[in-house]
């Protein structure tokens, strides 16, 4: 694994060496996060990210470029005493302009490049693979084609499966994961319906592991199909609807389907020019007979705080941006999570209460201070919080 290891920094030296001596544009940021959280002990962390990126242009234009970004990760999680290192290219993107004229646009990313679902929360990370998007009388649509199996595992995004978790208990600084082929198809028709626009999408992976992997345990294989709409009820008021039916099947020590509902509302409020507000709900069907747990591409934990995924969930969200000056946002909400359906664990639905408070400030064009304060208070359990300032300095 130390020769996978080499190999791969050096690749990484000699892309970012060319990059550099090419690129009209490229520069350095730096990220370092540091803070307190208490779940049972008060503990300090610290996460530190430093991110080389260039941009080399194909035409004046610009509409036909390479964009690559590289980064390195050093934490020291909460309870640990010992810093975690790994490296990653976050981003390398050809994109180009296949046509673009009176019968619309065409435009084509290849490479690493980042992606989502039309709900944000089945599938949304960086993705090796090809993207079509395109724009025309009757609407928009995209082509995916991608796959996960060249991704760093370290960045935990992809944990659908034993196998997949297994992955991700590695000290490599750069572990391949989950080797899933990914696709999706997006239409979107604008002022379809009432002036609102209309979006269908089918979205799928198939997992590779049994093929590509002799010690496989476990797979899944799973299919969603979404429809979504969006409009505004005023000028300043916006709403958005959206509902996924998922199924598949996962291989195991049997054979189990994993069917389950997804559904998404959402309001959006520009009362001032300096402030919004919005109103969240999501569901995700509990375990029954025909359902199971929904199963996103893409692991996001629920809350901040509450680590938890989207199986089985009911969240309640709130929250209110304000932007007092052009170099201050203060930005305050609330979740309310519960089940679903009840489990052997809880006793009721109610689950936890969770309520954040931030605020960023601009203090130079090159450096930014994000400061985040979160309070989780689980049912039958002791208040945890997390309080903690970031820096960000581009050079």
């Amino acid at each position: 694994m130390m020769r996978t290891s080499n190999t791969v920094l050096a690749t990484l030296l000699m892309i970012f060496t060319a990059a550099l001596l090419s690129a009209t544009d490229f520069g350095l940021e730096l990220k370092n996060t540091g803070g307190i959280e208490k779940i049972e002990d008060a503990e300090f962390y610290t996460d530190h990210k430093a991110t080389l990126w260039a941009t080399i242009p194909f035409n004046n234009a610009n509409s036909n470029s390479l964009a690559i970004e590289g980064s390195f990760y050093a934490s020291k999680p909460a309870g640990v005493d010992e810093f975690d290192y790994y490296v990653d290219v976050d981003l390398f993107r050809l994109s180009l302009t296949a046509q673009q004229n009176e019968k619309g646009k065409i435009t084509v990313d290849a490479g690493r490049f980042p992606v989502a679902d039309a709900t944000g929360i089945l599938l949304s990370q960086g993705l090796d693979g090809v993207e079509v998007r395109g724009i025309r009388s009757f609407g928009n649509f995209s082509f995916l084609a991608g796959y996960t199996g060249l991704l760093n595992a370290r960045q935990e995004k992809n944990l659908m499966t034993t196998d997949d978790v297994m992955d991700i208990l590695t000290d490599d600084i750069y572990a391949l994961g989950a080797k899933r082929a990914v696709a999706k198809v997006t239409f979107q028709f604008p002022e379809l319906l009432g002036g609102a626009d209309l979006i269908v999408e089918a979205l799928g992976q198939y997992d590779l592991r049994e093929q590509l992997d002799s010690d496989a345990y476990e797979t899944v294989h799973t299919g969603y199909g979404t429809i979504a709409v969006n409009g505004s009820i005023t000028t300043s008021v916006f709403y958005s609807l959206s509902g996924t039916f998922q199924t598949g099947v996962l291989d195991s020590d049997d054979t189990y389907s994993e069917h389950a509902l997804l559904g998404v509302a959402r309001v959006e409020a520009f009362p001032v020019p300096v402030a919004n507000i919005f109103a969240e709900f999501v569901y995700t069907t509990g375990e029954n007979d025909f359902f199971s747990h929904l199963l996103p591409i893409t692991f996001q934990s629920a809350g901040t705080l509450y680590g938890a995924g989207y199986g089985n969930l009911m969240r309640a969200k709130t929250g209110v941006l304000y932007i007092p000056m052009n170099v201050l946002n203060i930005d305050f909400g609330a979740s309310l999570f519960m089940y679903s359906k009840e489990t052997d664990e809880a006793d009721g639905l109610y689950s936890a209460t969770e309520v954040n408070a931030g605020a960023t400030f601009k203090a130079t064009s090159d450096l930014r201070l994000r400061f985040d304060g979160t309070l989780l208070f689980p049912k039958d359990e002791d208040m945890q919080y997390q309080a903690e300032i970031t820096v960000v300095f581009n050079l």
